[in-house]
């Protein structure tokens, strides 16, 4: 409706225009806005009215009010609620009019069209308004099918509406065809048939096979919590594949914290994945982030595309990759996939402000959602999170949680967003929060079990404390002397980089053993430091190759890579990411030589996790820490969680894991610590930054309640009211993360006078190997202004790339330049 708008129609010019048409002063709104805005227009106009309304038992009145939702829902088909504005201009007269004809026309068109009764009742207008998202996602993937030219091609000649509906129904039909169908999910067969290498499942594995998942209908939450290692991963996808077969879900999205992490997933995936349907089955599995591109197991996993690419839509990444392609054609479309893998971002955004996260949420209301690390996730993270559990509830979706160091108080948050899905009158069984570890959690519309899980590993490791740089250096001697490997976790950049220059200009240290590794490496350089560091230290790496070996690390080893050291220190940090990073240690099982073996104990020396740490202190100073630690304290700014980390850990000089897991998360993450003097000002600091970072999340979240329609502001109760949209709902100024904005920083050189990017070649895919992602503000105070190329061919650039200007730079290297290298990455002017 909105393209009868003379605003729309001056596009291109026809010499039947009015005289004089350029002088006609008109607002600038989409198309999709202004057919709202004409519906609301036309609903003041009663006689107009009874020749467009379908038959109903409703009065006009609420016949107005039933289809108000529904206008907001086809007008808004490009992915974003439709705005109002009360002095819109664009339409003349003969517009209007012309728009009233078609709607009259239409009508015809489909005789057999009424508004059901029911349709005014209160409880199906709340129905339709939650239901409104998923409705509206429809409408933009049929949008989207029908602006495609391939099939439904363009038309200049007259003709009566119903020879051209006639026409589109038969185009239609063929443009369906090559819509990718459902694949068949095949029968539940067992662990070992998932799984070939699991010759024992794990208690947890074996808890979550029996388990009984058909007692009731509707929506499911499973919480999985056990350690690092047990086999978590395999345990969701037993729970995902039972799900399937027994007809309550047809797919699977596994959303994780990192590219890294969703990468080694996908890898994991591509075996397992056939398994979940019937033989000669295609399901579509879809690598969803902006660097899928950059993964060979992806791109070489995909048929030709059968859809060009939307005419009106503008699709955003090529049709080069596979098994669905169709999906790929768009980041949107790719969570309507059978079978996804990608950041946790990328479900997270279904809930927030982002154009088209009506599509996402179509994607994932049939799926079961796993959510990965879940203790990787900050208060404005989980609080969008705990809105996407609440919404994935209510529209039947099951999801599954997985920790290794979740806190009562966050598990108890996630519990209480899936059961406000729910009616508050529903009732569940007695079920006390017991602080047993591993531990099952099931959570139905009206179950709620918690099951003490058995532990399939155990962790057992010496804490050894470290209290001055020296000591770290001496220590990492003594291991290489020993003809061992070691791993080093540092807070920070600065102070990782500023430990691999130390031991790389060490006498006693060959430097070509010792390896950096952080998240200020181009792609290209990231995958070789990833494939140099499993070569040295990952499972099948043999004595040789681990021997005297060293990788300085920042945080990013901790999930990323399946690594196993001989010996490790770490930065002190959060308890439940201390926990994390042990888990690297004495990963694998291994012989006094370091080679792997695939039965019996590790017969290396007991493992000593080596903290290094401020002295102890049990009435600290404010700069307790930041003494020690400068730049880290800005990274873990409640110092009262460090103090009492490190606390817990001096009283247990020896960890058991999974026997005093619990403990040490409660210690630190419970609801009743107590603070030193010293640092409660820093504590009340976090605490309020906490709840202002929830808060802000709930700002940025869709008012799903509310349905799909514009601002607070818009008159759903009175559709005859003309009250402007509030203008920030859905104004594209929202986030995933609650963090600084972030730049995509290019790497290039100049090559016989042209750009090329770092990794060599001009293609989208060479351009993506030379991108890492800095922090905007230390981006202005590192880097000079004239290392950039010029803004004007920037803006060429990010025309010819479809990128960003105002969150894209190309830095311009050479091999003297000293702000970046393929072994320290990007480094700031202090490390220069």
């Amino acid at each position: 409706m909105g393209k009868f708008a003379f605003s729309f129609q001056q596009l291109v010019h026809f010499e039947d225009q009015p005289k004089d048409w350029e002088k006609i002063v008109f607002q600038s709104h989409r198309h999709d806005t202004l057919g709202f805005c004409l519906w609301k227009q036309l609903v003041n106009l009663p006689d107009d009215l009874k020749q467009i309304l379908p038959p109903s038992d409703l009065d006009v009145c609420k016949t107005l009010r039933v289809l108000e939702p529904w206008m907001a829902i086809t007008t808004g088909h490009h992915g974003v609620p439709p705005n109002f504005d009360p002095y819109l201009t664009n339409f003349t007269s003969d517009n209007k009019q012309a728009a009233l004809d078609f709607l009259k026309q239409s009508l015809k068109i489909f005789p057999h069209c009424l508004i059901p009764l029911s349709f005014g009742s209160r409880e199906n207008k709340e129905k339709i308004k939650r239901f409104s998202w998923i409705i509206s996602g429809v409408v933009v993937l049929c949008d989207w099918i029908g602006s495609n030219s391939r099939y439904f091609s363009w038309s200049s000649e007259p003709m009566p509406l119903e020879d051209y509906w006639q026409i589109a129904l038969q185009e239609a039909e063929q443009a369906v065809q090559k819509i990718p169908t459902a694949p068949q999910p095949e029968k539940y067969q067992g662990v070992n048939f998932l799984f070939p290498f699991i010759c024992r499942p794990s208690p947890l594995q074996q808890a979550v096979e029996k388990i009984e998942i058909n007692d009731v209908e509707g929506p499911k939450l499973f919480i999985l919590e056990d350690l690092t290692g047990s086999g978590k991963t395999e345990a969701a996808l037993i729970l995902a594949n039972r799900l399937i077969s027994a007809g309550e879900a047809q797919g699977i999205f596994y959303g994780l914290p990192t590219m890294a992490t969703a990468n080694a997933m996908y890898s994991r995936l591509i075996d397992v994945v056939p398994k979940l349907y019937e033989r000669g089955e295609v399901p579509s599995l879809i690598l969803a982030h902006s660097r899928n591109k950059l993964m060979n197991t992806f791109t070489s996993s995909v048929f030709t595309d059968q859809f060009a690419k939307s005419d009106e839509c503008n699709g955003e990444i090529d049709n080069h990759a596979g098994c669905s392609a169709w999906f790929t054609d768009s980041k949107k479309k790719s969570l309507l996939a059978d079978i996804g893998v990608g950041t946790v971002d990328q479900i997270l955004m279904s809930v927030l402000q982002f154009r088209h996260n009506n599509l996402r949420l179509l994607g994932l209301r049939n799926k079961v959602v796993i959510v990965d690390e879940l203790h990787a996730y900050d208060a404005y993270m989980a609080k969008v999170l705990e809105e996407l559990i609440k919404v994935l509830a209510f529209l039947g979706s099951h999801i599954i949680l997985l920790s290794a160091t979740l806190s009562i108080q966050q598990r108890a948050g996630y519990i209480k967003a899936f059961k406000s899905a729910f009616p508050k009158d529903t009732k569940y069984g007695s079920n006390q929060l017991t602080p047993h570890y591993p531990w099952l959690t099931y959570i139905s519309s009206n179950t709620e079990k918690s099951l003490p899980i058995a532990s399939a590993r155990s962790l057992r490791f010496e804490i050894s404390w470290l209290y001055e740089l020296s000591q770290c250096i001496r220590f990492i001697h003594e291991t290489v002397r020993a003809g061992k490997c070691i791993v080093w976790i540092r807070n920070t950049i600065d102070d990782a980089l500023s430990a691999y220059r130390e031991l790389i200009h060490d006498p006693e240290i060959n430097a070509e053993d010792v390896l950096l590794f952080h998240s200020r490496f181009a792609f290209v350089d990231r995958q070789r430091i990833e494939n140099q560091a499993l070569e040295s230290l990952g499972k099948r790496s043999c004595a040789e190759q681990r021997s005297g070996k060293i990788i300085i690390s920042t945080q990013v080893i901790e999930q990323s890579l399946d690594i196993d050291a001989d010996e490790m220190i770490s930065d002190l940090a959060p308890i439940d990411l201390l926990i994390q990073r042990s888990g690297r240690l004495h990963r694998h099982i291994r012989d006094r030589e370091g080679r792997v073996v695939s039965t019996g104990a590790d017969t290396r020396s007991s493992p000593i996790l080596h903290i290094f740490a401020p002295r102890w202190n049990e009435n600290p100073c404010e700069d307790w820490y930041s003494s020690t630690f400068r730049g880290a304290s800005y990274v873990y700014p409640n110092h009262g969680k460090l103090w009492l980390s490190q606390k817990i850990l001096r009283e247990n000089s020896v960890v058991k894991l999974p026997e005093q897991a619990r403990e040490l998360i409660e210690s630190v993450y419970g609801c009743d610590v107590q603070y030193p003097e010293g640092l409660r000002e820093s504590e009340e600091k976090e605490l309020g930054k906490y709840f202002g970072d929830r808060a802000f999340a709930a700002q940025n979240l869709i008012r799903f309640g509310a349905g799909y329609r514009a601002g607070e502001n818009v008159g759903m109760d009175d559709p005859t009211d003309l009250v402007a949209s509030d203008d920030n709902y859905f104004s594209g100024h929202v986030s995933t993360r609650n963090s600084e904005r972030s730049i995509n920083l290019w790497l290039a050189r100049i090559d016989d006078g042209e750009i090329v990017s770092y990794a060599g070649g001009v293609s989208p895919q060479d351009w993506e190997a030379s991108r890492l992602t800095v922090r905007e503000g230390w981006l202005k105070n590192n880097i000079n202004h004239e290392d950039f190329v010029s803004d004007e061919l920037l803006e060429q650039w990010c025309q010819k790339y479809k990128q960003r200007k105002q969150t894209s730079q190309i830095l311009l290297i050479s091999d003297s330049c000293v702000f970046y290298s393929p072994k320290e990455g990007l480094i700031g002017k202090s490390n220069k």
